[in-house]
């Protein structure tokens, strides 16, 4: 099996989507094969090679020769009576379920009318999709950002920012990234149907490293001024990073007035009000005197609070802040069952597989306190008990 990452560079939309498979290799015939498995819909797929903004890429036209006005209990009914496996079928119910929620939400709907996505190239870019991935063996795909323009759009429904109503629902609920281009407006760059299909089944994870194998660009029916309607995608073996990445902040202040206690105190306290860490960094600075540079951590969401309590708790007259990323193991805070009583022990993973586990100190040091025992023999008995019980 192999994984995919979709580059989402002027718009999202189901046919998009199908002709990135097919401009990637997917066989049209087998494609076409599969989908009549869906005994109800009646169909030709004319496939063109065509430029967009010169890039490039592949578009598909789905000639519809059949009348079906779809409804919601119809096209649920069409895929579980069809032949297509089971793992396709289950795909594609989570696509309805996801794209069907979001018209209901966004709507007042319990049983919203399907409008635009009532006639069968809808059910032939979702189910062709998720067919066209079991074919070309792609079990997981990332994808980028979506791409947005301000303004607005008109539909059906009336008129509506550039976001379609059920889109931006499915936008919100799933916290999808989004990245705006600016130089144009008024132009609607997601559909409903894109948007269920990648938000049913895609991770938005930049943490991944894709080793391409084969890749297709997939070209919208519109042809836009300002920017290429295509996406393209990559398909090869990846390899997720060992390491989570994280966004935080970094506080950091001059200090050449206050007493070695005072800031000792503003340690303790910063970290018992959540920060990630405090330290102490000595230096030789103005006036020759010699300073203290105060450096918090914290998580981004946190930097007002605590650019607050510096200026609050120390003579700090101005604070430096640095967003930066961090990088860190995958760790889990256990109980584990001592001959010294209960105590906490932190688990350290890397590559999935367990790296170490390590006794919380303020533990040893209250056995230290309880016991009179030292706390180098505590903590190299206790650390024997955790490595025969987790590495023997």
């Amino acid at each position: 099996m192999s994984n995919a990452y979709l580059n989402l560079i002027g718009g999202l939309s189901g046919d998009m989507l199908l002709s990135s498979l097919i401009d990637a290799g997917l066989d049209p015939k087998k494609l076409s094969k599969e989908l009549n498995k869906i005994s109800e819909i009646d169909f030709e797929i004319s496939v063109n090679k065509t430029e967009r903004q010169n890039l490039k890429a592949t578009h598909i036209d789905v000639v519809v020769n059949d009348s079906i006005k779809w409804t919601w209990p119809k096209l649920y009914k069409a895929v579980e009576s069809s032949k297509l496996n089971e793992i396709v079928k289950e795909r594609v119910n989570n696509c309805f379920d996801l794209l069907k929620s979001a018209e209901q939400e966004a709507h007042d709907d319990k049983n919203p009318h399907l409008h635009e996505l009532g006639t069968s190239d809808t059910l032939v870019d979702i189910c062709g999709f998720f067919i066209g991935i079991e074919i070309l063996g792609i079990d997981k795909i990332y994808s980028s950002p979506i791409p947005v323009v301000p303004g607005f759009i008109k539909t059906s429904h009336g008129i509506h920012e550039t976001l379609a109503p059920a889109t931006k629902k499915m936008v919100e609920k799933l916290k999808v990234p989004v990245r705006y281009i600016n130089n144009s407006s008024n132009i609607e760059t997601i559909t409903p149907t894109g948007m269920s299909i990648i938000g049913s089944f895609a991770y938005f994870n930049d943490s991944v490293i894709i080793n391409t194998i084969t890749k297709g660009s997939g070209a919208g029916t519109k042809n836009f001024k300002n920017f290429p309607n295509i996406l393209s995608i990559n398909i090869g073996e990846s390899r997720e990073k060992s390491l989570n990445q994280e966004i935080k902040c970094i506080l950091e202040t001059n200090i050449d007035d206050m007493t070695p206690e005072h800031l000792g105190r503003f340690i303790d306290y910063s970290i018992s009000m959540g920060a990630l860490d405090t330290w102490i960094t000595p230096y030789y600075g103005k006036k020759n005197r010699l300073g203290h540079k105060l450096s918090l951590l914290c998580n981004e969401s946190d930097s007002e609070k605590f650019s607050n309590l510096i200026i609050d708790q120390t003579s700090s007259l101005g604070i430096r802040l640095f967003r930066i990323e961090r990088l860190v193991a995958d760790r889990e805070i256990r109980t584990f069952n001592s001959t010294m009583g209960k105590i906490k022990i932190k688990l350290k993973f890397h590559n999935n597989e367990l790296h170490s586990v390590k006794p919380e100190f303020e533990d040893i040091n209250r056995i230290s306190n309880e016991t009179g025992r030292s706390i180098i023999s505590i903590n190299k008995e206790i650390e024997y008990e955790i490595n025969k019980d987790f590495f023997s």
